[in-house]
């Protein structure tokens, strides 16, 4: 499991999201099969809990490691 930050179109803040994915390599697989990805919000909310989270793969601009 790897962190990344996700731009996404229509936000200008990215999202830092925690994937079953070790590498942008394996990523760019997973984006290339599917229509979502599902995950866990690095930062917890107000309550602390760390939110799962899914994101439309056509609604993503870059994608940075971190």
């Amino acid at each position: 499991m790897a962190s990344f930050a996700i731009h996404m179109m229509g936000q200008s803040v990215p999202i830092t999201i925690d994937l079953d994915c070790h590498s942008v390599d394996e990523l760019v697989e997973l984006v290339a099969q599917s229509r979502f990805l599902v995950g866990h919000l690095e930062n917890a909310d107000e309550e602390g809990v760390c939110r799962r989270v899914m994101i439309a793969t056509n609604r993503i601009q870059c994608v940075i490691e971190v």
